[in-house]
């Protein structure tokens, strides 16, 4: 189970919140809170792994709050504001949504917690991916974060310590981090790793043949390892 408190000072956002959460079997609810620093005494102890929170709070707001904390557990922003995306990036939460909520979101983000929090060992996670979708992420390109939609991204090419991000009508941009970390910060269930130095959108793909996957005009190939994930991943892909 992944310990989780819900902050937010919307006392009628923060019951919907914890309603959603409460939904999720692999989530434990342990408190909710409309002053996030009613929160430090449980977070203090080390006791929770999930922290759902509106950054837009008081007497502090929520990139203060997460920078303030001694012991940080996993942190997922849930605001009708984008203005704090990029600095909540900068702080290393996990995923930032905005509202409204719906329950596949939270499916979602919740898998990828529990892909952080559980063991390696772990074979199948308990929850699967929702149908929704994470509409951009921001990574480090050269001296700046650039959003990226999830949509324009046809692939991604693993360089070392860098990635390759290939968009639609674009020049690739090379991003400061490497494949494992990028891979975390896509939407499950629409994109997938097929080879040690590519993962490719699955709505891209127009065609697989010989364990090469054709994107317009590009080849990328397939590894053994991958290919059985590769068959998995677009048959249980949903059309839109």
């Amino acid at each position: 189970m992944i310990r989780c408190i819900a902050i937010d000072r919307d006392c009628e956002a923060l019951a919907e919140l914890s309603s959603q959460i409460e939904k999720i079997p692999i989530l434990s609810l342990q408190g909710t809170y409309s002053n996030p620093l009613e929160a430090n005494g449980i977070l203090a102890r080390r006791a929770i792994d999930l922290v759902f929170a509106d950054p837009d709070m008081d007497p502090i707001n929520g990139i203060d709050f997460v920078g303030s904390l001694m012991h940080r557990p996993l942190v997922v922003f849930i605001t009708g504001n984008k203005e704090y995306a990029v600095d909540a990036y900068n702080v290393g939460i996990l995923d930032y949504i905005i509202k409204p909520l719906t329950l596949d979101r939270l499916v979602r983000v919740a898998n990828k917690a529990y892909e952080l929090i559980l063991p390696p060992e772990r074979d199948t996670p308990v929850v699967l991916p929702g149908r929704g979708s994470v509409p951009y992420l921001f990574v480090k390109v050269d001296n700046r974060m650039q959003r990226f939609s999830t949509e324009d991204i046809l692939f991604i090419e693993g360089c070392s310590d860098y990635v390759r991000v290939y968009t639609s009508g674009s020049k690739p941009a090379l991003a400061s981090l490497n494949m494992k970390h990028i891979e975390k910060k896509l939407p499950q269930g629409h994109f997938c790793r097929v080879h040690r130095s590519y993962i490719v959108s699955l709505n891209r793909i127009d065609s697989i043949e010989k364990k090469r996957i054709r994107i317009g005009e590009r080849l990328i190939p397939v590894s053994d390892s991958y290919y059985p994930l590769l068959l998995q991943a677009i048959d249980a892909v949903v059309p839109a």
